[in-house]
């Protein structure tokens, strides 16, 4: 049972780093366009989230547990 638990807190934290990846997209979209005009865009995309991970997990927490307490579910879609 507790590698059950252990899986949905993971599925869980991916979820929110996911989460927090898109809100880093969403917030700085004119570094992600000028990152996409390099060879390798992925890599540069990459160490600049990096560089804000904390503050983007610590936003999208916060939102995720904002809709929690309003009955709403973040999922991913598969």
């Amino acid at each position: 049972m507790n590698s059950d638990k252990q899986k949905a807190d993971q599925s869980g934290n991916d979820l929110v780093t996911k989460g927090a990846f898109a809100l880093y997209h969403a917030e700085n979209a004119h570094r992600v366009a000028e990152f996409k005009k390099s060879k390798n865009a992925e890599a540069a995309i990459a160490a600049d989230f990096d560089a804000y991970r904390s503050r983007y997990l610590r936003k999208f927490k916060d939102v995720f547990d904002s809709l929690s307490e309003q009955g709403l579910t973040v999922t991913r879609a598969m």
